[in-house]
Protein backbone atom coordinates (compact mmCIF):
# COMPACT_ATOMS: atom_id res chain seq x y z
CA UNK A 1 0.00 0.00 0.00
CA UNK A 2 1.02 3.22 -0.60
CA UNK A 3 1.48 6.19 2.41
CA UNK A 4 -0.93 7.17 4.58
CA UNK A 5 -3.27 9.42 2.30
CA UNK A 6 -4.12 7.25 0.09
CA UNK A 7 -4.68 5.91 -2.85
CA UNK A 8 -8.41 5.91 -1.66
CA UNK A 9 -10.68 4.43 -3.82
CA UNK A 10 -14.50 5.40 -3.94
CA UNK A 11 -17.13 3.33 -5.26
CA UNK A 12 -20.29 4.93 -5.70
CA UNK A 13 -18.58 8.26 -6.97
CA UNK A 14 -20.90 9.96 -8.83
CA UNK A 15 -23.77 9.67 -6.44
CA UNK A 16 -24.53 12.07 -3.82
CA UNK A 17 -22.31 10.43 -1.22
CA UNK A 18 -19.62 9.75 -2.84
CA UNK A 19 -19.52 13.48 -4.83
CA UNK A 20 -19.38 14.52 -1.47
CA UNK A 21 -16.82 11.96 0.26
CA UNK A 22 -14.95 12.28 -3.22
CA UNK A 23 -14.94 16.42 -1.57
CA UNK A 24 -13.91 15.83 1.57
CA UNK A 25 -11.31 13.45 0.95
CA UNK A 26 -9.45 15.98 -1.83
CA UNK A 27 -9.93 18.72 1.08
CA UNK A 28 -7.86 16.61 3.57
CA UNK A 29 -5.17 15.71 1.13
CA UNK A 30 -6.28 12.31 -0.14
CA UNK A 31 -5.52 11.30 -3.14
CA UNK A 32 -8.45 9.79 -4.68
CA UNK A 33 -10.01 7.27 -7.10
CA UNK A 34 -13.22 7.79 -8.64
CA UNK A 35 -14.67 4.01 -9.67
CA UNK A 36 -17.08 5.44 -12.88
CA UNK A 37 -18.88 3.21 -15.17
CA UNK A 38 -18.19 5.96 -18.24
CA UNK A 39 -15.53 7.90 -18.24
CA UNK A 40 -17.06 10.38 -20.48
CA UNK A 41 -20.07 11.51 -18.89
CA UNK A 42 -20.81 14.70 -17.11
CA UNK A 43 -20.58 13.70 -13.43
CA UNK A 44 -17.42 11.60 -14.28
CA UNK A 45 -15.81 14.73 -15.68
CA UNK A 46 -17.06 16.53 -12.85
CA UNK A 47 -15.12 14.57 -10.50
CA UNK A 48 -11.86 14.53 -13.04
CA UNK A 49 -12.33 18.39 -12.69
CA UNK A 50 -12.14 18.48 -8.99
CA UNK A 51 -9.34 16.38 -8.40
CA UNK A 52 -9.84 12.90 -8.69
CA UNK A 53 -8.46 10.35 -10.33
CA UNK A 54 -11.12 8.35 -12.51
CA UNK A 55 -11.06 4.25 -12.68
CA UNK A 56 -13.48 3.03 -15.23
CA UNK A 57 -14.93 -0.27 -14.34
CA UNK A 58 -18.15 -1.73 -13.41
CA UNK A 59 -18.80 -3.65 -10.52
CA UNK A 60 -20.47 -6.66 -11.82
CA UNK A 61 -17.06 -6.51 -13.60
CA UNK A 62 -14.76 -8.69 -10.74
CA UNK A 63 -11.96 -7.87 -12.58
CA UNK A 64 -12.38 -4.52 -13.02
CA UNK A 65 -12.97 -4.39 -9.24
CA UNK A 66 -9.80 -6.46 -8.56
CA UNK A 67 -8.03 -4.01 -10.77
CA UNK A 68 -9.29 -0.89 -9.41
CA UNK A 69 -8.15 -1.87 -6.01
CA UNK A 70 -4.32 -2.40 -6.83
CA UNK A 71 -2.36 -0.47 -4.41
CA UNK A 72 -5.20 1.28 -3.21
CA UNK A 73 -4.55 1.78 0.58
CA UNK A 74 -8.65 2.63 1.74
CA UNK A 75 -12.35 2.06 -0.09
CA UNK A 76 -15.39 4.23 0.36
CA UNK A 77 -18.20 2.18 -0.70
CA UNK A 78 -21.54 3.52 -1.00
CA UNK A 79 -24.55 1.16 -3.37
CA UNK A 80 -28.03 1.76 -3.99
CA UNK A 81 -30.92 -0.66 -3.87
CA UNK A 82 -32.89 1.66 -6.99
CA UNK A 83 -33.61 0.40 -9.83
CA UNK A 84 -35.26 3.23 -12.21
CA UNK A 85 -36.82 5.73 -9.58
CA UNK A 86 -38.44 3.06 -7.33
CA UNK A 87 -37.07 0.23 -5.00
CA UNK A 88 -37.16 -3.39 -5.95
CA UNK A 89 -36.38 -6.70 -4.59
CA UNK A 90 -34.21 -7.42 -7.62
CA UNK A 91 -32.08 -4.14 -6.71
CA UNK A 92 -31.65 -5.13 -3.30
CA UNK A 93 -30.40 -8.91 -4.81
CA UNK A 94 -27.79 -6.88 -6.91
CA UNK A 95 -26.66 -4.61 -4.34
CA UNK A 96 -26.44 -7.39 -2.00
CA UNK A 97 -24.12 -9.11 -4.30
CA UNK A 98 -21.92 -6.65 -5.20
CA UNK A 99 -21.22 -5.44 -1.82
CA UNK A 100 -20.28 -8.69 -0.91
CA UNK A 101 -18.21 -8.97 -3.86
CA UNK A 102 -16.30 -5.95 -3.37
CA UNK A 103 -15.62 -6.35 0.11
CA UNK A 104 -14.22 -9.89 -0.89
CA UNK A 105 -12.00 -7.99 -2.92
CA UNK A 106 -10.83 -5.91 -0.95
CA UNK A 107 -9.90 -8.19 1.70
CA UNK A 108 -7.97 -10.21 -0.99
CA UNK A 109 -6.12 -6.85 -1.83
CA UNK A 110 -4.98 -6.20 1.82
CA UNK A 111 -7.48 -3.21 1.66
CA UNK A 112 -6.57 -1.13 5.23
CA UNK A 113 -9.79 0.76 5.85
CA UNK A 114 -12.94 -0.35 4.32
CA UNK A 115 -15.79 2.75 5.17
CA UNK A 116 -19.00 1.01 4.06
CA UNK A 117 -22.27 3.85 3.87
CA UNK A 118 -25.04 1.43 5.04
CA UNK A 119 -28.70 3.22 6.79
CA UNK A 120 -29.77 3.66 10.49
CA UNK A 121 -32.24 0.95 10.86
CA UNK A 122 -30.23 -1.98 9.01
CA UNK A 123 -29.75 -4.06 11.70
CA UNK A 124 -32.76 -3.41 13.85
CA UNK A 125 -35.43 -5.93 12.60
CA UNK A 126 -37.47 -3.04 11.18
CA UNK A 127 -39.36 -5.49 8.90
CA UNK A 128 -38.63 -2.99 5.27
CA UNK A 129 -36.87 -5.89 3.43
CA UNK A 130 -34.87 -3.20 1.45
CA UNK A 131 -32.70 -2.76 4.58
CA UNK A 132 -31.60 -6.32 4.56
CA UNK A 133 -29.10 -6.21 2.00
CA UNK A 134 -27.30 -3.60 3.87
CA UNK A 135 -27.44 -5.55 7.09
CA UNK A 136 -25.95 -9.06 4.86
CA UNK A 137 -23.26 -6.43 3.53
CA UNK A 138 -22.03 -5.33 6.80
CA UNK A 139 -22.54 -8.88 8.36
CA UNK A 140 -20.50 -10.29 5.71
CA UNK A 141 -17.59 -7.43 6.17
CA UNK A 142 -17.72 -8.54 9.81
CA UNK A 143 -17.17 -11.84 9.05
CA UNK A 144 -14.20 -11.47 7.05
CA UNK A 145 -12.55 -9.42 9.98
CA UNK A 146 -12.05 -6.87 7.10
CA UNK A 147 -10.65 -3.36 8.72
CA UNK A 148 -13.67 -1.38 8.21
CA UNK A 149 -16.03 1.36 9.59
CA UNK A 150 -19.82 1.00 9.05
CA UNK A 151 -21.52 4.44 8.83
CA UNK A 152 -25.50 4.23 9.37
CA UNK A 153 -26.67 7.72 8.27
CA UNK A 154 -30.55 8.84 9.08
CA UNK A 155 -32.89 10.39 6.70
CA UNK A 156 -31.28 12.84 4.14
CA UNK A 157 -31.81 16.50 4.67
CA UNK A 158 -31.46 16.53 0.80
CA UNK A 159 -34.65 14.78 0.47
CA UNK A 160 -36.22 17.93 1.16
CA UNK A 161 -35.13 18.99 -2.45
CA UNK A 162 -36.18 15.99 -4.48
CA UNK A 163 -39.52 13.69 -3.46
CA UNK A 164 -39.97 15.78 -0.16
CA UNK A 165 -39.81 19.34 -1.27
CA UNK A 166 -41.96 21.56 0.63
CA UNK A 167 -44.32 23.09 -2.17
CA UNK A 168 -46.04 26.50 -2.12
CA UNK A 169 -49.88 27.01 -1.99
CA UNK A 170 -50.23 30.18 -1.91
CA UNK A 171 -47.80 32.10 -0.23
CA UNK A 172 -47.78 29.19 2.43
CA UNK A 173 -44.84 26.74 2.85
CA UNK A 174 -46.39 22.68 2.56
CA UNK A 175 -44.28 19.99 4.02
CA UNK A 176 -46.15 16.52 2.77
CA UNK A 177 -44.29 13.62 4.78
CA UNK A 178 -46.05 10.68 5.54
CA UNK A 179 -44.76 11.01 9.31
CA UNK A 180 -47.51 11.99 11.92
CA UNK A 181 -46.57 15.10 13.63
CA UNK A 182 -45.45 13.98 16.74
CA UNK A 183 -42.84 11.52 15.85
CA UNK A 184 -39.15 13.11 15.41
CA UNK A 185 -37.20 12.54 12.48
CA UNK A 186 -33.14 12.04 12.86
CA UNK A 187 -32.03 14.22 9.84
CA UNK A 188 -28.25 14.40 8.24
CA UNK A 189 -27.29 15.98 5.30
CA UNK A 190 -25.26 13.97 2.25
CA UNK A 191 -22.79 16.41 2.69
CA UNK A 192 -21.78 15.26 6.47
CA UNK A 193 -21.82 12.02 5.54
CA UNK A 194 -18.93 12.74 3.27
CA UNK A 195 -17.21 14.47 5.84
CA UNK A 196 -17.38 11.48 8.63
CA UNK A 197 -16.06 9.75 6.00
CA UNK A 198 -13.39 11.46 5.24
CA UNK A 199 -12.80 11.80 9.12
CA UNK A 200 -13.09 8.03 9.42
CA UNK A 201 -9.80 7.67 6.89
CA UNK A 202 -8.34 10.60 8.57
CA UNK A 203 -8.44 8.94 12.62
CA UNK A 204 -8.64 5.32 11.51
CA UNK A 205 -7.23 4.77 15.64
CA UNK A 206 -10.79 6.14 16.51
CA UNK A 207 -13.00 4.68 13.78
CA UNK A 208 -11.92 1.56 12.53
CA UNK A 209 -14.08 -1.15 13.67
CA UNK A 210 -16.93 1.12 14.56
CA UNK A 211 -20.55 1.33 13.51
CA UNK A 212 -21.14 4.58 13.60
CA UNK A 213 -25.08 5.90 13.05
CA UNK A 214 -25.16 9.69 12.10
CA UNK A 215 -27.34 12.68 12.31
CA UNK A 216 -26.90 16.37 12.45
CA UNK A 217 -30.60 17.03 13.65
CA UNK A 218 -33.85 15.49 15.26
CA UNK A 219 -37.38 17.40 14.56
CA UNK A 220 -41.08 16.50 14.04
CA UNK A 221 -42.84 17.01 11.00
CA UNK A 222 -44.18 20.47 12.47
CA UNK A 223 -40.88 21.94 13.42
CA UNK A 224 -39.00 20.89 10.19
CA UNK A 225 -41.78 22.52 8.17
CA UNK A 226 -41.25 25.95 10.47
CA UNK A 227 -37.64 25.44 9.74
CA UNK A 228 -38.07 26.11 6.21
CA UNK A 229 -40.59 29.10 6.56
CA UNK A 230 -38.32 30.82 8.95
CA UNK A 231 -35.93 30.41 6.52
CA UNK A 232 -37.83 31.51 3.27
CA UNK A 233 -39.56 34.27 5.29
CA UNK A 234 -43.02 32.39 4.61
CA UNK A 235 -46.02 30.82 7.07
CA UNK A 236 -45.70 26.88 6.91
CA UNK A 237 -47.44 23.53 7.95
CA UNK A 238 -46.71 19.89 7.53
CA UNK A 239 -49.38 17.61 6.30
CA UNK A 240 -49.50 13.95 7.32
CA UNK A 241 -49.92 12.27 3.72
CA UNK A 242 -51.57 8.40 4.03
CA UNK A 243 -49.12 5.82 4.13
CA UNK A 244 -50.95 3.99 1.41
CA UNK A 245 -50.29 6.83 -1.04
CA UNK A 246 -46.69 6.15 -0.42
CA UNK A 247 -47.17 2.45 -0.85
CA UNK A 248 -49.10 3.31 -4.32
CA UNK A 249 -45.80 5.15 -5.43
CA UNK A 250 -43.21 2.36 -3.93
CA UNK A 251 -44.03 -0.51 -1.25
CA UNK A 252 -40.65 -0.12 0.24
CA UNK A 253 -40.75 3.71 1.06
CA UNK A 254 -44.11 3.15 2.56
CA UNK A 255 -42.79 0.55 4.37
CA UNK A 256 -40.05 2.67 5.36
CA UNK A 257 -42.49 5.34 6.55
CA UNK A 258 -44.45 2.85 8.48
CA UNK A 259 -41.41 2.03 10.72
CA UNK A 260 -40.80 5.57 11.31
CA UNK A 261 -44.15 5.83 12.93
CA UNK A 262 -44.50 2.30 14.59
CA UNK A 263 -40.82 2.61 16.21
CA UNK A 264 -39.30 6.32 16.50
CA UNK A 265 -35.57 6.06 16.58
CA UNK A 266 -33.90 6.74 19.88
CA UNK A 267 -32.03 10.30 19.40
CA UNK A 268 -28.24 10.30 18.86
CA UNK A 269 -25.63 12.00 20.45
CA UNK A 270 -25.73 14.86 18.20
CA UNK A 271 -23.13 17.06 20.48
CA UNK A 272 -20.83 14.05 20.55
CA UNK A 273 -20.88 13.91 16.80
CA UNK A 274 -20.26 17.48 16.50
CA UNK A 275 -17.07 17.46 18.99
CA UNK A 276 -15.67 15.30 16.03
CA UNK A 277 -17.04 17.47 13.24
CA UNK A 278 -17.68 21.04 14.57
CA UNK A 279 -19.40 21.76 11.37
CA UNK A 280 -21.89 19.27 11.16
CA UNK A 281 -25.08 21.03 9.85
CA UNK A 282 -28.81 21.17 11.51
CA UNK A 283 -31.72 21.11 9.33
CA UNK A 284 -31.47 25.38 9.33
CA UNK A 285 -28.06 25.51 8.33
CA UNK A 286 -28.17 23.08 5.66
CA UNK A 287 -31.50 25.23 4.52
CA UNK A 288 -29.44 28.50 4.51
CA UNK A 289 -26.03 26.76 3.17
CA UNK A 290 -27.88 25.20 0.03
CA UNK A 291 -29.63 28.85 -0.68
CA UNK A 292 -33.03 26.33 -0.54
CA UNK A 293 -35.75 28.13 -2.40
CA UNK A 294 -39.40 27.42 -2.55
Amino acid sequence: MTGDKGPVLVIGATGQQGRATTARLLESGWEVHAFVRDLAAPAARALRESGANLIEGDLDDIASVRAAMDGAYGVFMMLTMMTGMHITAEGGAAEQRRGTAVADIAKESGIEHFVYSSLKGAGENSGVEYYAAKEAIAAHINLLGLPATVLRPVFFMDNFNAFNRPVLDEQELVLNLAVRADIPISLISVHDIGAFAAIAFDRPEQFLGRTVPIAGDRLTPPEIAETFGTVAGLPARSVQVPIEQVRAFDEQVGKMFNYFNERPDEPLDIAALRKDHPKLMDLGTWVRETNWKP
